[in-house]
């Protein structure tokens, strides 16, 4: 992607007062693609939790492929966990590799200040305006999905952010078209929001102006195009797998007592605790004698054809993959620290080929 997307997240309001439960199943491709990603969203009342993990498609058939992610560790990269509370306004997202949460709050200029005590390195700026506006366009083309009955409908989203916003002028049009739902018994509606990657000390972000905002539902089948004005980018095809309804635990939707706050989105992906860096051990739970200790493996930078790779992106899942089999992984930050020989051991990447 030549930017990164940006979702206005609408939900859809229901007349019932009663609050449901739903889980559902989707797999979306990008531009015909196999590779793509699998979603599952859960919702009781207001309250949400996704869970993507991504698909690697015919690449995973690939020996080299398969030999790479063997030594990396089984299964597909996961992305972390979102739960949303919109009635809370705010969404959580948690690392449950490292038992870490990051919480984005919904406007940032109207957190109180006894929230951001605890988080002294969150600075978050707003500038500008951010104008949503949307036009839903119904065909009149009716069918039951799921027991539900799908409209299928065109909906246009554009977004306009100022001249003086934290990125200068831009205006970028969402168009969605495919079978819509509305999912029964969702009895209220979360606030339209603007959600964004803080980064690792704050960030900035724009005024949400809000022109129309039309109630179109849950695309179960359909395809999502972005343009920014730079060319259009690949479609996003969305196909839905399940859709249950089964009264779901509450604690789904809460944070789990045992996790540990950060500051950003960026630390969310990091080990636990403090580190030594001099350092074969890190503090993962506290503690201070030998079982609060695992060994440290530093992360060289990749050698060879690299040019083409994000490094910090591949050594950040390699860490992920490292600390998930019971050791630490630390992406060193300068050659001078492997030099130190304070390692336990050190993990060496040379490219050799570049599949695109």
């Amino acid at each position: 992607m030549k930017k990164s997307i940006l979702l206005i997240l609408t939900f859809a309001a229901m007349t019932s007062p009663v609050l449901a439960d739903w889980k559902l199943t989707q797999k979306t491709k990008i531009g015909g693609e196999e590779v793509g990603r699998t979603s599952t969203i859960y919702q009781k009342g207001v309250r949400q939790r996704r869970v993507d993990k991504m698909d690697m498609g015919k690449e995973a058939e690939d020996p080299e492929v398969m030999a790479m992610m063997a030594q990396m560790g089984a299964g597909m990269p996961t992305l972390p966990t979102l739960i949303t509370q919109c009635d809370l306004k705010q969404d959580i997202f948690l690392n449950e590799i490292n038992k870490a949460y990051f919480i984005d709050y919904y406007d940032w200029s109207t957190v109180p200040a006894e929230k951001l005590q605890r988080r002294p390195a969150q600075k978050m700026v707003i500038k500008g305006t951010m104008t949503s506006d949307t036009v839903v366009t119904d065909s009149g083309k009716r069918q039951q999905m799921f027991g539900l009955t799908a409209r299928w409908l065109n909906v246009v989203q554009t977004v306009e952010e100022s001249a003086d916003s934290c990125n200068g002028h831009s205006l970028t049009k969402i168009e969605q078209e495919g079978w819509f739902v509305t999912l029964s018994l969702e009895s209220e509606s979360c606030p339209i929001r603007q959600p964004r990657d803080p980064g690792d000390n704050g960030g900035c972000r724009s005024k949400l102006v809000l022109k129309r905002a039309q109630s179109y539902g849950f695309m179960l089948t359909g395809t999502m195009r972005m343009n920014d004005g730079t060319g259009a980018e690949p479609a996003f095809e969305t196909e839905t797998l399940e859709l249950s309804k089964a009264t779901l635990d509450p604690a789904l939707f809460e944070i789990p007592k045992d996790y540990v706050e950060v500051d950003s989105q960026a630390e969310l992906n990091n080990k636990r605790g403090p580190v030594d860096n001099s350092a074969k051990t890190v503090f993962t739970d506290g503690g201070t004698g030998p079982k609060g200790k695992v060994k440290t493996i530093a992360i060289d930078f990749f050698s060879g054809s690299s040019s083409k790779v994000d490094q910090d992106q591949l050594r950040s899942y390699i860490s992920s993959q490292v600390t998930a089999a019971g050791m630490s992984g630390f992406p060193i930050n300068s050659q001078s620290e492997l030099a130190s020989g304070n390692f336990a051991n050190v993990i060496g990447v040379e490219i050799t080929k570049i599949k695109e």
